[in-house]
């Protein structure tokens, strides 16, 4: 029980701080977006480089969708999550780093 307590608390505390950033992101990037439409012209070369986040962003919330099906299958089908094996098709190699903070929190 107390491994399960664990697993929860970790993977919560974990999908807490990557919503936060993703929130960061997202105001950032409507701030971007206003500005851009506001003042009625192209993005500068600053602003495209802002707006290239919203891939991050993506990739971001597929890879942690990703992380938490393979979570789910393994939970459903052994009783026990394997936090390495989940996070292998995550692409982006920070956040699947970030994920795989967990395990300390499931050894």
């Amino acid at each position: 029980m107390a491994e399960q307590f664990n697993t929860i608390s970790g993977l919560s505390a974990i999908s807490a701080r990557e919503m936060r950033q993703l929130y960061s992101k997202v105001q950032t990037l409507e701030d971007v977006v206003h500005d851009i439409f506001d003042r009625g012209t192209k993005p500068n070369r600053q602003e495209n480089q802002q707006l290239q986040d919203f891939d991050l962003v993506m990739q971001t919330l597929a890879g942690m969708a990703d992380f938490y099906e393979k979570i789910e299958g393994q939970v459903l089908d052994s009783g026990k999550a394997d936090v390495h094996a989940a996070t292998e098709s995550v692409t982006l190699q920070k956040l699947r780093e970030r994920l795989r903070e967990i395990g300390s929190f499931v050894t």
